[in-house]
């Protein structure tokens, strides 16, 4: 019986061996497929939960994203903004404070600290004269209501003279999603008091350095990490999308003329059109009430190397007259050629340094011409570039 019961114990540690050694040259082989077949960007995101009830850089994280174009390295302070220093909370007076708000785009995917946008700004502002901190609160993914959150309860408090919002088309699903905010009425309503999607899973990830080797390294894990997070964010919004526009379909239906499919994506387009032109204005009153003034930095679509088209277009008449937009739309379409990348092509499509620069310059000229800035920045030195990088080229 004694020797029976060690044989059997044998066989499944055989059999979990087997399994094991299966499992590791099976992921093995997927990897090596992924690397030299189909080849991923891998770009890990470095984010929880905040407080203030949505998503947040993980402060002190340190890590790095590859591209076939571009190598990246990634530090977040302790405040959990992309710099290598932390921010007093109350500025030094006789300096203005620029405070950034966007997704993945003005954080810097795909560029160097000194080649981000909130980097590029500065710089731009303090060649002009001007004392000037920039303070980027940008989260991989954000939407325009995350953004108000964090700016309501986390970044009023350095005291910003100047607020800028990006905005880029994948806000306009990200707001419908993240249902922070619903229209009730016509009117523009709290739906929810916080949103943070995957953040308890990622939470208990992270404190694995297996699954932190992995998340920085595997194609494979990217690969399937981004499949996975389509579909769901989707079907998300996708449910989202049937509770709201139900009604308004079913209505659009009823008219003899009007196909059904048509009433539920124009539906769709309505709603989603009203939810975010009414949180962009709430935005721009909400920082006008504290004395400091709102902008919508506005993210052309990339059709082609040589054709972009405006992303604020889908924005309401009344909210695009009503809110001050930064566009560079026109400048970029006076600088394309075919030789000239103002977005990356073979990572997940953020702009390169060239086009961060031509964005921070139509930013920067802008400001200067308010008197906010010239009332509260100090006169310095122009600072003389001390990084021959630090002028990127197309």
């Amino acid at each position: 019986m004694r020797g029976r019961a060690k044989s059997r114990r044998r066989g499944l540690w055989e059999r979990f061996a087997q399994g094991l050694f299966l499992l590791v040259f099976t992921l093995a082989f997927g990897e090596a497929f992924v690397r030299i077949l189909c080849p991923q960007p891998v770009m890990p995101r470095y984010v929880t939960g905040t407080p203030w009830g949505v998503r947040g850089n993980i402060p002190h994280a340190h890590y790095w994203h590859y591209t076939p174009e571009v190598t990246v390295e990634y530090r977040i302070n302790g405040q959990g903004l992309r710099a290598d220093h932390e921010f007093q909370t109350h500025k030094t007076a006789g300096t203005c404070r620029v405070a950034v708000f966007g997704d993945s785009l003005l954080m810097g995917y795909e560029v160097d600290l000194r080649d981000s946008f909130s980097t590029r700004l500065e710089e731009q502002l303090r060649d002009r004269g001007f004392a000037v901190e920039v303070l980027n609160f940008s989260v991989s993914g954000f939407g325009t209501a995350e953004m108000l959150r964090t700016y309501e309860a986390f970044a009023r408090n350095f005291d910003p003279d100047f607020v800028l919002f990006s905005w880029h088309m994948t806000d306009l699903e990200d707001n419908v999603r993240s249902d922070l905010y619903r229209m009730r009425n016509g009117k523009l309503a709290i739906a929810n008091n916080s949103y943070l999607p995957g953040v308890k899973t990622q939470d208990l990830l992270m404190r694995f350095a297996v699954y932190r080797f992995i998340s920085d390294h595997s194609q494979l894990y990217a690969l399937l990490r981004e499949r996975t997070g389509r579909f769901t964010k989707g079907l998300v919004l996708q449910l989202h999308q049937e509770r709201v526009t139900a009604k308004m379909a079913a209505a659009a239906a009823d008219t003899p003329d009007e196909d059904e499919d048509d009433a539920i994506h124009a539906a769709r387009v309505q709603v989603n059109r009203e939810l975010s032109s009414a949180i962009v204005e709430l935005a721009a009153k909400e920082v006008a009430a504290d004395g400091r003034a709102f902008y919508l930095v506005e993210i052309p679509i990339r059709e082609s190397r040589t054709r972009f088209r405006s992303s604020v277009d889908v924005l309401s008449d009344a909210t695009r007259s009503r809110v001050k937009i930064i566009s560079p739309l026109n400048t970029f379409t006076r600088v394309a050629r075919p030789d000239v990348k103002l977005y990356y092509e073979q990572g997940e499509g953020h702009l390169t340094p060239f086009g961060v620069q031509l964005l921070a310059n139509e930013a920067a000229a802008v400001l200067e011409r308010t008197s906010r800035l010239s009332d509260c920045g100090t006169m310095i030195p122009a600072a003389a570039p001390t990084d021959a990088r630090s002028t990127p080229r197309p």
